[in-house]
């Protein structure tokens, strides 16, 4: 009998349990995954949304950026300094290359096969070739650009000017290389008067943002807004069909534009004299000028010579010093590029300090009138030198051996005798010293509107001034401290405008890109410094000083200018003296102040170098230049009046009898040259200026006028050169110091040079100053 197998295998039915452990097994890898994702899109949406967000939106997007145009600064008259003219700015899309037309640039046969990648290599081939030759760039750098087949902004050139964007559009619409390129209006910034006022305006970088000056301080404002291109893109990078429902236009704002208080005419003298001043004196550190409204601080003019053209503001402009670079190499004359750009670019103006020297006497005498401490007759006497304590010797006067004896004060001021303010400095004492330094601004920025101003408080402390009489007795006289020349400028403002301290400026209004006013710089007064009756006190002293006194080289008929003349040692010590500053610092007219000059040469290098002999007759130049030109009307004394110019009378083809009459009414003789009874000729023509009481050659026959050859008058006094002018036939224009005590007067230039060749009867203008043998 067979038996049955004990372990014979039987389906098996899954229980309820397992069943159920399925159903947790399942609903637990359900519920991890969707905790997954929603992690996941957390992480997306909260955490790294801005991320995506910008993600989408660059592969959605096309973003171009409009360069705003950057604001015009003007003068005080509406007159353009900086403009910004149209240029333009070339961009690549790499992207866009594989959608132009290879086959229609030049050279290529259209009618070979090309693959699509070889087609785009041939295409980026000749846009690097061509555009490295057109506008000179670095091929290898440009094959490399047209290279980044992801990138739709690549900028190829900037700044282009109209013919050369121009050839550009032509050259890529005849290659079929258009839809590769595009082209956005950019500026380009202009100075349209070269170097004027370059280191009041500065310049702009590459980017047109402001590097230097005014371009610098007032950048946010002159700067604008940029605007923006928007356009949507589809899935392939294409821009979508219908501009006008995906194109999103933001218009850049332009910037505002700066009217400044500058007037082109007073600088444009102002840096002439100057100029003509540093070269004929050799001063080896520059030269400053700055012209100043004494009533408001409003800056007329302000030069710094040498400088530089703010249209090539990275071409070293001094021919001496760019030879010197040439000669260098390495990093030896990349360090000397830098040094000169910097020294060019710098306002000396309103960073660099100086010793005053006796232009400061007129703040000591400021201080004992106004303390009641002195009066003009205050006396002391000059034996030629002066001991104080703390140093080692007497401190000698600018005469030495000489001495002036006794002086009053106006005298003092005039001989500009330093034992005379020693003494006084004493006795006003150094707190009061002290006081008043600090109230006329010497310890402090004035404030003015432009980048750069320094604030070197280079003084003695007060501790120091109370314990060192030679401390106090040396300041007194402008030496062993250090101001700047806005400093000085504005505190001789002060002195003239009845004592009060302005804040100088140089923007007078911003306006907005329709010429509307957004603001408007009113005048400050920082402080009461000293009463209007010691200012109109100062103002008769200096201005009796100049007009015959010891500032003499600094006078203009009809105008009465006021001021004191400086000649300060650059060392910090009156000993071993070598280098030195010459300086002048004064305001016209006295009895009515208007406007104040500084001027001030740095080192020269002539035998003399006085303030007295430098730097007055460059203000001397400028205050008659700008003066008729400002709209400040002459007042003539009688002997003025005597030498004033005439214009000759229009007496051709007239009676001599009339011709004579008409001449001597205006104040001129007249010499008849010929047998004839009318004139057919005049020398000088008509019209023309000539010296009260110079002679007219009327020419009663036609003949050659008799010419003569200009001799050498400088050098002269007035009376040498007159007599050298009548010998020969000549009229002499006689300019500076012609009038008063001016027969020690000596001519210095004139208006047509040595040997050349002119008519009898010509006028030739001859100039006349002081050669001060001693400071003043």
């Amino acid at each position: 009998m067979d038996k049955q197998p004990k372990n014979t295998p039987t389906t098996r039915t899954p229980t309820r349990q397992m069943r159920v452990r399925a159903r947790i097994v399942l609903v637990m890898v359900a519920v991890l995954f969707f905790a997954a994702n929603i992690a996941k899109l957390c992480q997306l949406q909260l955490v790294e949304g801005k991320d995506w967000q910008k993600r989408a939106v660059s592969q959605q997007m096309s973003d171009t950026v409009v360069t705003a145009k950057r604001g015009p600064i003007y003068d005080a008259n509406m007159q353009p300094l900086a403009e910004s003219a149209d240029v333009w700015k070339i961009i690549m899309s790499p992207k866009n290359i594989a959608a132009c037309d290879w086959k229609r640039m030049e050279g290529v046969n259209e009618n070979q096969a090309l693959s699509n990648d070889e087609a785009v290599l041939l295409m980026r081939r000749r846009i690097a070739t061509d555009l490295s030759e057109m506008f000179g760039l670095d091929y290898d750098k440009l094959y490399q650009q047209t290279g980044k087949i992801g990138s739709q902004y690549e900028v190829i050139q900037s700044k282009v000017e109209y013919k050369e964007k121009t050839a550009f559009a032509e050259w890529a619409e005849k290659n079929g290389l258009s839809k590769a390129f595009y082209i956005i209006t950019d500026y380009k910034r202009y100075y349209p008067q070269g170097s004027l006022a370059s280191t009041i305006l500065g310049f702009t970088g590459t980017d047109n943002a402001g590097l230097e000056g005014l371009e610098a301080k007032y950048n946010s404002v002159l700067s604008g807004t940029p605007g923006r291109i928007i356009t949507a893109q589809n899935g392939i990078g294409d821009q979508m069909p219908t501009d006008m429902e995906y194109t999103k236009v933001v218009d850049a704002l332009d910037g505002y534009g700066l009217v400044t208080t500058i007037n082109s005419t007073v600088q444009m003298y102002t840096e002439k004299y100057l100029a003509e001043a540093v070269e004929s004196t050799g001063a080896l550190h520059r030269g400053v000028a700055i012209v100043m409204d004494v009533n408001t601080g409003a800056i007329l003019a302000m030069a710094t010579k040498g400088d530089y053209d703010p249209n090539e503001p990275f071409t070293i402009a001094d021919p001496d010093t760019k030879a010197l670079v040439a000669t260098l190499s390495g990093d030896e004359k990349s360090e000397a590029i830098y040094a000169a750009r910097q020294l060019q670019w710098r306002n000396k103006a309103i960073t660099d300090s100086y010793e005053p020297g006796s232009v400061f006497k007129v703040f000591t005498t400021a201080m004992g009138l106004e303390e009641n401490l002195i009066s003009e007759n205050t006396t002391y006497t000059c034996t030629n030198a002066y001991k104080v304590e703390g140093w080692p010797y007497p401190i000698r006067c600018h005469v030495y051996p000489n001495k002036h004896g006794a002086l009053n004060l106006p005298d003092a001021i005039s001989k500009s005798c330093n034992p005379y303010f020693m003494q006084l400095g004493l006795k006003i004492g150094a707190p009061t010293f002290f006081k008043y330094f600090n109230g006329f601004g010497f310890t402090e920025k004035t404030g003015v509107d432009m980048n750069g101003e320094q604030d070197y408080r280079i003084f003695h402390s007060l501790e120091t001034l109370q314990n060192s009489e030679a401390s106090l007795a040396t300041a007194s006289f402008g030496q062993t401290f250090q101001v700047t020349p806005i400093q000085m400028i504005t505190a001789m403002c002060a002195i003239a405008n009845g004592g009060k301290l302005m804040t100088p400026y140089v923007v007078s209004q911003v306006l907005d890109a329709e010429g509307n006013v957004i603001s408007a710089t009113q005048p400050k007064v920082k402080r009461q410094i000293i009463s209007e009756d010691t200012s109109d006190r100062i103002c008769k002293i200096l201005g009796d000083i100049v007009n015959g006194g010891g500032s003499k080289n600094a006078y203009v008929a009809g105008y009465r200018v006021a001021g004191k003349t400086g000649t300060s040692e650059k060392r910090a010590t009156v000993e071993n003296t070598e280098d030195v500053i010459a300086s002048f610092s004064g305001f016209a007219p006295a009895d009515d102040p208007q406007v104040a000059v500084l001027v001030l040469l740095d080192d020269p290098q002539t035998e003399i170098r006085y303030g007295g002999t430098l730097s007055a007759p460059v203000a001397q130049k400028i205050f008659e230049s700008i003066m008729p030109h400002l709209g400040i009307e002459p007042s003539y004394t009688e002997d003025e009046l005597n030498t004033l110019s005439r214009i000759t009378p229009d007496v051709t083809g007239q009676t001599t009898s009339v011709a004579q009459t008409k001449v001597s009414n205006a104040g001129l003789k007249a010499t008849l040259v010929g047998k004839g009874d009318k004139v057919v000729m005049q020398v000088p023509a008509a019209g023309e200026t000539i010296p009260a009481g110079g002679t007219v050659l009327l020419y009663t026959e036609q003949t050659d006028a008799e010419a003569v050859t200009v001799p050498d008058f400088t050098g002269l006094t007035i009376t040498e050169v007159n007599a050298r002018a009548s010998r020969l036939g000549l009229n002499v224009q006689m300019t500076g110091l012609v009038s008063g005590s001016a027969d020690a007067a000596i001519s210095n230039r004139q208006s047509v040079k040595e040997g050349e060749t002119v008519l009898k009867g010509t006028v030739i203008e001859v100039n006349f100053y002081y050669q001060d043998t001693e400071e003043n």
